[in-house]
């Protein structure tokens, strides 16, 4: 390390122009960054129900929409219907809406002639009071519109509007957003008091979160760490330096993003602050060695040079330990996840590389640092309150060791009741319009998630679908379903429905129609009539070969915990139904909502396989520089103490495991190895020349204890702030993660000095010390270097 550092004070233009040329790359490589937030974009591409969910699409077409949700009076107006057909045509003819439904126009089939059909809008043109009266009592007893254009208690009305996709743009649906909303907020539509959910608002509204937030909790770290920075080093310039490496790392953490292919997704939020917070970790050990050399010394150049060589080594392995900690995430079957880890673990190496480039460079070309008498007067009374810190550390640490078991018992059991689950809608505050609105769908129009189930008959026969035990079996799943599922809302429809409501219409409306003809010739009649009279529906509802329909199930948002009876229950109906129906050859589920199901599937063994690697990496790394297996193994055990702690808090608390909270337990054991290694590294370098272990954490206590305060403080700072966040499981995850830092200082400070005595006593640790002693230690010469 002294090599290193003196070469880099010796060609700082070479130092330079290796930055601006990892700079530049970086810049060319964020061009390429694209948003992302669709449920395609969670997933891997070879995953098996992203595949049926694509294949899904290719069959029926996309499923993104948006959906408005209206106040309806207790009687249709003409100009009621007037303002509803109007706010169907503005909104359809926006830029990408392919076409829009209300209950004007949604269409309506009736019989004409001699047993033909006529499909058209559901309103006429020109209908007054009284038959609007009769239509709307027509339309809440309509199977098909009745919770989904019309509420059960006709007080509310839906729009549905289909959108186009553009798979990696955004802006397009932001552009509509806006329009859609303005349009709400117009004079002539403000009273029916709508709401808006679907694909692109989301899309649009997390894209704004994510930007709005980014820069937020960006600036509030940085303002943070640059405070906390003046009052130990009492320089701006000095405080600014790390948040200077900081923010470069951050480029290059974006610019990875964009090499890998990773899309700016909800997640993305974390980067700025995460590097800003945890990114200046190295810089700081580096910034506080320097700091306390030339208090000592008085002289600026073997201040540096010191501090370096004593610092970088630690640094560069704690830095490299908290990466591979994030780097578990790569195995990661959750695509942000993946994506975000090795993001934010090569943001951190970067930041290492640009602090010993940057900094050593700074401080010697501009004298940043106050005068070192000065230095030394500030210094002073920090070391006295650390050196009573460790005295009371030395003195209590049986006791502290028992309130240490204590920890670790109360930690296990609230482990034990960590569960995982996910919940889109919920993973926002309350306050949210996302929330607020689908909140609203939910209680009025029974909701507007979905999934789908694909009967497939294919290579049975051909037209298999039009067979009426096949359609009576997709009906009577329909009917089982929704008898059972009141409490989700559960509305479902398919061609059978079409089917049932073709006959209706044909038998002159008769009640007693509404069901599935006996013969296959009476199927096919209808469903050609349905076909000639210009509508397009059945596309969405079968294949061109009739070997493969959906049944679409629409339900509340609820967390996947509640859909998982559900799931069950479509497994075993659609076993039973296979094996009393030949014609069909499998009935599977795809959607949004069991595409969320699958997220949790992958939660419990991302979290298992994160702390596993995590903690193996640490491990590693502490058996290596401690040069010991015992005080290795020790200190990585007692660094899942504080994410013990963390996740007890999660389990007591009922905080689930969601894509956010999935991070804070390999992060936390990242970071927290970062002040062990610093900590344990010097306690043993004085231990090895004290023969006392007292006297070794004093010593530490009053050097490397002083960064580790600055940094965990900064560390729980900057990860509360993301308690402001609009999204609530990122709420949830600078919460808990603030809580594992603050509960790793705590035990840094209290815990593993006792620890580190106890293991003493017991000559665990006199392996450690010189078989001869060393005499007076050596001195390094600092060659000026031209």
């Amino acid at each position: 390390m002294r090599t290193l550092i003196l070469r880099i004070l010796a060609y700082p233009r070479t130092c330079l122009v290796l930055l601006l040329a990892l700079l530049a790359l970086s810049g060319l490589a964020l061009t390429q960054l694209r948003f992302d937030n669709t449920p395609d974009s969670f997933f891997m591409r070879d995953d098996p129900a992203l595949i049926k969910y694509t294949q899904y699409k290719a069959d029926f077409g996309s499923d993104e929409y948006s959906f408005l949700v209206l106040d309806a009076p207790a009687q249709w107006t003409p100009a009621f219907i007037a303002s509803v057909r109007d706010l169907g045509a503005r909104i359809e003819a926006m830029d990408n809406v392919n076409k829009v439904t209300t209950i004007a126009s949604v269409r309506h089939i009736a019989s004409v002639g001699d047993g033909g059909l006529d499909v058209g809008p559901f309103l006429g043109e020109a209908l007054d009071a009284s038959a609007l009266a009769a239509k709307r009592s027509e339309a809440l007893a309509h199977p098909y519109y009745r919770n989904f254009l019309i509420s059960g208690d006709g007080r509310h009305l839906g729009i549905l509007a289909e959108t186009g996709v553009r798979p990696g743009e955004i802006v397009y649906k932001i552009e509509l957003a806006k329009k859609i909303r303005a349009l709400a907020q117009a004079p002539e539509f403000k009273h029916l008091d709508l709401r808006v959910v679907g694909a692109p608002i989301i899309d649009a509204d997390v894209f704004t979160i994510i930007n709005r937030e980014s820069a937020i909790f960006g600036t509030l770290s940085f303002i943070l760490v640059s405070v906390g920075f003046w009052l130990i080093f009492r320089s701006w310039a000095v405080a600014l330096l790390p948040l200077v490496v900081a923010s470069l790392s951050i480029v290059v953490a974006m610019a990875v993003s964009a090499l890998i292919g990773a899309p700016i997704g909800m997640l993305t939020a974390i980067i700025p602050s995460f590097l800003i917070s945890v990114g200046v970790g190295s810089s700081i050990f580096l910034l506080a060695e320097v700091y306390r050399q030339y208090a000592a010394r008085g002289d600026l150049r073997t201040a540096i040079v010191e501090g370096f060589s004593h610092s970088a080594g630690a640094s560069a392995l704690s830095v490299l330990t908290t990466a591979g900690a994030l780097l578990s995430f790569s195995w990661s079957e959750i695509r942000p996840v993946q994506g975000i880890g090795i993001s934010m673990a090569a943001g951190l190496v970067a930041s290492l590389l640009i602090g010993w480039l940057l900094i050593p460079l700074a401080l010697s070309r501009f004298r940043l640092l106050p005068d070192a008498q000065r230095a030394a007067r500030l210094l002073d009374g920090r070391v006295r309150g650390m050196h009573w810190l460790a005295g009371f550390v030395t003195r209590r640490w049986r006791m502290l060791l028992l309130v240490l078991a204590g920890l670790i018992a109360i930690a296990g059991f609230g482990v034990a009741r960590v569960t995982t689950d996910y919940y889109y809608v919920g993973l926002f505050k309350p306050h949210t319009d996302i929330y607020r609105s689908y909140t609203y769908v939910d209680q009025t129009l029974r909701g507007a998630a979905s999934m789908e189930l694909i009967v497939d008959s294919a290579g049975v026969g051909g037209e298999s679908i039009k067979d009426p035990a096949v359609l009576k079996r997709m009906r009577e799943l329909q009917d089982r379903l929704e008898a059972r599922y009141g409490a989700l809302g559960l509305k479902t429809y398919s061609i059978a429905d079409v089917v049932m409501e073709i006959s209706q219409a044909l038998h002159e409306g008769d009640k007693a129609a509404y069901r599935i003809p006996d013969s296959r010739a009476e199927v096919a009649e209808s469903l050609i009539l349905f076909e000639s009279s210009g509508t397009d529906e059945l596309t969405r509802l079968v294949t061109g070969d009739y070997a493969k329909a959906r049944i679409n199930l629409r339900m509340k948002y609820r967390p996947d915990s509640q859909y998982q009876p559900l799931f069950r229950d479509i497994q075993a109906e659609a076993e039973r139904i296979l094996r009393e129906t030949p014609q069909i050859r499998s009935i599977e589920t795809t959607g949004v909502v069991p595409l969320w199901s699958r997220l949790t599937n992958y939660l419990a063994s991302n979290e298992i396989r994160s702390i596993g690697l995590s903690f193996f990496v640490v491990l590693t790394v502490m058996v290596l520089v401690f040069r010991s297996a015992t005080l290795g193994l020790t200190m990585a055990l007692c660094n899942l103490v504080p994410v013990g702690i963390a996740l007890a808090v999660m389990g007591f608390g009922g905080v689930f495991l969601d894509p956010f909270t999935l991070l804070v337990s390999a992060i936390a054991i990242g970071i927290l190895d970062d002040d062990t290694l610093h900590f344990v590294k010097t306690v043993v370098d004085h231990y090895r020349r004290k023969h006392d272990m007292a006297a070794a954490l004093r010593d530490t206590f009053a050097s490397t204890g002083l960064a580790m305060l600055l940094l965990s403080s900064v560390l729980v700072l900057g990860f509360v702030i993301y308690m402001l966040s609009e999204v609530q499981s990122l709420a949830k995850f600078g919460g808990v993660t603030a809580l594992a830092i603050g509960a790793g200082a705590l035990c840094e400070f209290l815990f593993t000095p006792a620890v580190l005595m106890g293991l003493e006593r017991v000559g665990l640790l006199r392996h450690l010390l010189p078989r001869e002693s060393d005499g007076a230690s050596s001195t390094h010469t600092i060659q000026e270097t031209p």
